[in-house]
């Protein structure tokens, strides 16, 4: 029997040494490494946020940017000093930032299963290449990572106990996470709703009050967002929420590269090449041309969707040109050897994972972790297949691994003894 003082010592070895390997990541792989992708822009609008530019564009003076959801440049921020160059720092921070998800990780097990689950679910985490690989890198999944993390933990909480204060906090963290990443902002509909509206018989609230925390989430998650939001309404022509990145994210997969030979499936830059914006226009209305190009294009192939649709599964699930898609990866920082890891590793954690959601110990319901991971479907589908938008599911993945491992390490023992 494992006791308390043995897990917690066990638990922060275990934290340690994820944080140790993911310094170490950063300060060997990455010293000489140049920003590619994304990460230029989070990168540089960390540094103008510290140099007091806020979220003007860092690349064209005199305007204003939302590229992305604000919270990982903000984040960043505090080691994005004046006159220096941050770029190693921001690194690091991030690896800080994965070295928490690992331990958040460890608490979700912990609160669901028990101490050894607890164990190993963090084992996993600081292991498994599909999250070290980006706590190297100055982009958002980190972030995203944690925010699915703090999202399922509060809901399970909130089944546990069903009260205004949780709700509230629960409405928080969505809108916090969906400040890292825009799609998380439908968890509120997806995992809050149902988990509000729909209670266990042995936890049942009446109607009134069961709308009354839904209301009191939402209002919360709204009041999180409508900051930024508000300041893309007034700074931008075209209406804006989270970021101007939809349309040209739309149009570099709804076009003809991305819907015919090899590329099948994928996002290309070079379809930017396909749509001419005003001169002067901001992003917002550059944003608005690349949709409406993409949405026509869509409706002009939608026979060819189903074929799309199904190379961008294959990518996204590491069941298709696994070999293109580590070469790709290194198209955003990650290199080709930690990519393979991160593939054996996939191949080898997600038939254990169905086996522990099926096998499931927890009193607790098991659903989330299938929203979760459905959320993940949604995006690969919705836009193009790329192995990293499948953050919002491995964080279940880890997870019910862990359980797997556990009901099989028992069985084990049970026939020895």
């Amino acid at each position: 029997m494992l006791d308390q003082r043995r897990f917690r010592l066990a638990f922060w070895a275990i934290v340690g040494i994820a944080g140790l390997w993911r310094v170490l990541y950063v300060l060997v792989s990455k010293d000489s490494d140049p920003l590619v992708g994304d990460q230029i822009y989070y990168s540089a609008q960390a540094s103008t946020i510290a140099n007091g530019g806020w979220f003007a564009d860092p690349f064209v003076p005199g305007t204003y940017a939302a590229d992305h959801a604000p919270l990982t440049s903000l984040s960043l921020a505090p080691v994005s000093w004046p006159e220096t160059d941050p770029v190693m720092l921001q690194r690091l921070l991030t690896a800080v930032y994965g070295t928490a998800v690992v331990a958040g990780i460890g608490v979700l097990a912990r609160w669901l299963f028990g101490r050894r689950v607890a164990l190993i679910a963090t084992a996993i985490a600081a292991l498994y290449a599909n999250l070290w690989m980006n706590d190297a890198l100055i982009m958002s999944e980190t972030l995203a990572a944690g925010g699915v993390v703090a999202i399922l933990f509060v809901a399970y909480v909130y089944d546990e106990r069903r009260r205004y204060s949780v709700a509230l906090v629960f409405g928080i963290v969505i809108g916090v996470a969906g400040l890292a990443r825009a799609e998380l902002l439908l968890l509120g509909p997806m995992l809050a709703l149902p988990m509000m509206l729909f209670s266990r018989t042995d936890r049942a609230i009446g109607r009134t009050q069961r709308i009354a925390h839904l209301a009191t989430a939402g209002a919360a998650a709204l009041l999180v967002v409508s900051p930024w939001v508000i300041r893309n309404q007034i700074r931008f022509e075209e209406p804006t929420t989270i970021s101007t990145q939809d349309g040209l994210l739309l149009l570099g997969t709804n076009c003809e590269p991305a819907y015919e030979g090899s590329g099948r499936g994928f996002w290309f830059l070079s379809c930017l090449e396909l749509v001419d914006t005003p001169p002067g226009a901001d992003q917002s209305e550059r944003s608005a041309a690349y949709r409406e190009y993409a949405l026509d294009y869509l409706a002009d192939n939608a026979d060819q969707l189903p074929g799309v649709v199904a190379a961008r599964l294959g990518r996204g699930l590491s069941l298709w040109q696994t070999d293109a898609m580590t070469f790709l990866n290194v198209g955003e920082g990650r290199e080709r050897w930690a990519s393979q890891i991160g593939l054996w590793q996939f191949w080898l954690l997600t038939p254990l994972a169905a086996f522990g959601l099926w096998r499931w110990p927890s009193r607790q319901p098991r659903w989330p972790l299938v929203v979760t991971g459905s959320l993940a479907l949604i995006m690969i589908i919705a836009f193009y297949g790329i192995p990293r938008f499948r953050i919002p599911a491995e964080i279940g993945i880890v997870l019910c691994a862990a359980v797997a491992i556990d009901q099989l390490w028992r069985r084990a023992t049970r026939k020895i003894d």
